[in-house]
This record gives C-alpha cells, sequence and structure tokens, in this order.
C-alpha cells in the first residue's frame, strides 16, 4: 500500500506525513517501509515519537540517503530536501541521547539491523572495508571520500503495555 502527499500520484492513501497526528489508525500496518521519506519532513521527533509507532504493529525500515550525498548537487536540486543524516540517525529512533528530556527517550523502537549500502564504483570496496572495522572513524574521516549511497535500519515496534490496575 503506497501512501504520498501528492494527489495526483497512484498512491493508495494520501496524507501529509508533516501533519500530526496522521490521519491513520493504531496498527494500521504490519510493516512500515520509509524508503528515502525522512529527509523530507520537518518534524522527526514526531514521525520517531508517535505517528511510526502507533500506525504500525511490528516492524519499521527507514531507508535514507547519507549525509555524505549532501555534496551532490541532486541533493541540493531537490527543495524538498530538508535534512541530511548519518548513522546518527538510529540514535534518534531509539532515543539513546542524554540531551534530550525524559519524555523524548521512551524507547518505541528495538535495533534490529541497520546496514550502509554502497554503490557499484570499485573504490566503494575501500569505503565497505573501513566502515566494516570502524563505522564512527568512517563517518567521521572517510564518508566524504568514500561516499555511501543510503542507509537502511531495521526497527521492531515496541508497544507500550498496558499497567494492570493495583488490587
Amino acid at each position: 500500500m503506497g501512501l504520498d502527499c501528492v494527489p495526483e500520484t497512484d498512491a493508495d492513501i494520501v496524507c501529509d506525513l508533516t501533519q500530526t497526528p496522521w490521519p491513520l489508525q493504531a496498527d494500521w500496518f504490519d510493516e512500515i517501509f520509509a524508503n528515502n521519506v525522512v529527509e523530507h519532513l520537518p518534524n522527526i521527533p514526531a514521525l520517531t515519537d508517535r505517528d511510526s509507532p502507533r500506525v504500525t504493529a511490528s516492524r519499521c525500515i527507514v531507508a535514507y540517503p547519507h549525509a555524505a550525498l549532501r555534496l551532490a548537487l541532486s541533493s541540493w536540486e531537490d527543495p524538498t530536501h530538508l535534512n541530511h543524516f548519518s548513522l546518527g540517525l538510529v540514535r534518534l529512533f531509539l532515543r539513546l541521547d542524554n540531551s534530550t528530556s525524559s519524555t523524548m527517550r521512551q524507547c518505541r523502537f528495538e535495533l534490529v539491523s541497520k546496514k550502509l549500502h554502497f554503490g557499484g564504483h570499485p573504490l566503494s570496496l575501500l569505503g565497505r572495508l573501513i566502515h566494516a572495522l570502524s563505522p564512527r572513524e568512517y563517518e567521521k574521516y572517510w564518508a566524504f571520500l568514500f561516499r555511501p549511497s543510503t542507509l537502511e535500519i531495521h526497527l521492531r515496534v515496541v508497544k507500550e503495555t498496558a499497567k494492570p490496575a493495583p488490587g
């Protein structure tokens, strides 16, 4: 089932994800695959805190361009690209950043896997090797030289369970 904000597309549901809460019922989807969506949204906390976990029953897959692609002309030619992310976006979904308020740190997802996709250029093999040895060092020093294309994170939705009434 496809969802888009543009009525002229062949989407099954026309919905503006910048307007929250989304007009979708709880657990509407078994799985969400957000392919090249998050870089277009102005309110990532609304996506990670409320709407994604609410409308998804079990899994959320998020694919987005790596921040190193901000050097690519195509990234800047699209005026709807509001954000550029690194692997740190995973921290936003998992609420591991202690600088945010305690309500923002409520974990609604568990990380299943994360993968950095590279193009087919022979030099990308070197980028893959450096990333495999140290993802942090790769992003800090090498990502803009051996640019990846896409990051993909697989998340399991953690549903809050109602606590039984005392007594």
